[in-house]
């Protein structure tokens, strides 16, 4: 502190100081403990200088906050003692990093900010701190993030065991690890630790966009050599930067990966890169085919999907099976289009971080046709109920295309129907008038995904698809 002063005297011996400009926050420290010696003089040519004199330990705690003073103070020992404590507090940092949306940042937050530990050892005997249910996957974060990246079985006291088992205070884990296995997203389900599930985000994400842009490249590729024009030399032309800006890119990459992500309609990009009079040449001499109205059974019209072209593909997601009245949101796949959810979907709340491939959609009320929608019944088991429920679907102007009926010994049957129906305020004037009928106890929509939840992903492809093939899709025009 002596030393401080003393180099304040040497400053203003050298420099006038300029009156009124002068903080001694070492008398009295900020209430962060914030020390130092703030003075501003007349420099060199008159100019203003403004000089700050502190301690050591005091810029420590400038720069690292208040912990910082304590490390400082207590010595070698137990400032590495006290930085143990707080290495919790450095991998929420490098988590906030990664983790783009805020809310998932806080939730992750309070995991690690409220928990109970448990303790175990690395195979050379170090000690680990994890939160209590952590996994063999956190531990193997916890160590390295190479090795959690690359994580395939694990070993807890000389047993192999699935890696959602939950560490007990005592146990000896191994990593065993391949190259060949990478990070899933189903260990989100399960993993407790911020730090392994921002790993987790990342890699799957850098992952989707190397795969993304793979696949645009193809897709644009396939689509120039369908004109007999060569790829490369077509992606070399004078063209092409003018094709990327308009697309609104600054590089190749970044535009194959939009296409991939079926952001940006390869069409579109087409027009710009290839020669006008070979696009018309090509137009006059493809053959024209009158193609029938879709219906919405086959997940065909009444969407908008905002900000994107008309040759956007829709799918409609057969997890949620949404009708017109639903609130919706579109999920951006890879190659294939935009599948459509109900927004309270597990496929999509699950993927509430991922808001860059969220986008909004709307439906289009001028669209008046049927969609899928399956509904139960439960009655009591008297004779001709399936007559008069039909009788009722058909007077509500409903298409029942499906009806399964089952009876307990409880005097009770159970119906199980498909209908098509226009919107959701049809169905619910159709539910109210079949629990007006005498006999009936309980009438629902059923949504398949309440009867088996999932964390997969909607409809993006490959082992972690949900359901994809059970999807329909059409061209929107």
């Amino acid at each position: 502190v002596k030393d401080c002063y003393a180099a304040l005297g040497l400053v203003h011996s050298l420099w006038r100081p300029i009156p009124g400009k002068f903080k001694d926050y070492i008398a009295m420290p900020k209430p962060n403990m914030y020390q130092s010696l703030h003075t501003t003089v007349n420099g060199p040519n008159g100019q203003r200088v403004e000089v700050q004199i502190r301690s050591k330990e005091m810029h420590k705690v400038a720069e690292e906050g208040i912990a910082a003073h304590w490390q400082y103070k207590d010595g070698d020992e137990k400032s590495k003692k006290q930085d143990d404590h707080l290495a919790w507090v450095r991998h929420l940092i490098e988590a906030q990093s990664e983790i783009k949306n805020p809310k998932d940042f806080l939730n992750a937050f309070k995991v690690d900010l409220f928990f109970q530990e448990v303790y175990v050892f690395t195979p050379r005997g170090d000690v680990i701190a994890l939160p209590r249910g952590a996994t063999p996957v956190d531990f193997a974060y916890q160590v390295h993030t190479d090795i959690g990246n690359h994580c395939l079985a694990a070993k807890v006291n000389g047993k192999i065991v699935n890696l959602k088992y939950k560490l007990k205070n005592g146990d000896r884990i191994e990593i065993l690890t391949s190259n060949q296995k990478h990070p899933s997203r189903d260990w989100l389900s399960f993993v407790k630790t911020s730090k392994a599930r921002s790993k987790i985000i990342h890699y799957i994400n850098h992952r989707e966009r190397e795969k993304s842009r793979e696949l645009g490249r193809e897709i644009l590729e396939t689509e120039i050599r369908k004109y007999s024009f060569n790829p490369p030399k077509v992606l070399k032309g004078k063209n092409l930067d003018e094709a990327i800006h308009a697309a609104g890119f600054n590089t190749l990459d970044n535009l194959f990966i939009s296409i991939g992500y079926g952001k940006t309609s390869v069409r579109n990009v087409v027009d710009k890169l290839l020669p006008k009079e070979t696009l018309e040449e090509f137009a006059k001499q493809a053959p024209t085919v009158k193609v029938s109205e879709p219906s919405a059974r086959q997940g065909r019209g009444g969407i908008k999907v905002k900000s994107f072209g008309d040759d956007m593909m829709l799918r409609i997601g057969k997890c949620c099976n949404p009708v017109p009245g639903d609130t919706i949101i579109g999920y951006i796949t890879r190659g294939r289009g935009v599948s459509i959810h109900i927004v309270d979907c597990p496929s999509m709340v699950s993927l509430a971080g991922e808001t860059e491939r969220l986008v909004e959609v709307e439906w289009d009320t001028s669209h008046k046709t049927p969609f899928p929608v399956r509904i139960s019944i439960v009655t009591e088991d008297k004779p001709g109920l399936l007559a008069k429920i039909s009788s009722t679907v058909f007077a509500c102007g409903v298409n029942m295309t499906r009806a399964n009926v089952q009876t307990s010994a409880l005097k009770r049957a159970y119906f199980d129907l498909s209908l098509e129906i226009l919107d959701l305020d049809h169905l619910n004037r159709t539910l109210d008038t079949l629990r007006r009928l005498p006999g009936v106890i309980h009438v629902e929509r059923v949504k398949p995904y309440s009867k088996k939840r999932s964390n997969k992903k909607p409809m993006d492809g490959g082992e972690e698809s949900a359901g994809a093939s059970g999807d329909t899709g059409v061209w929107v025009n």
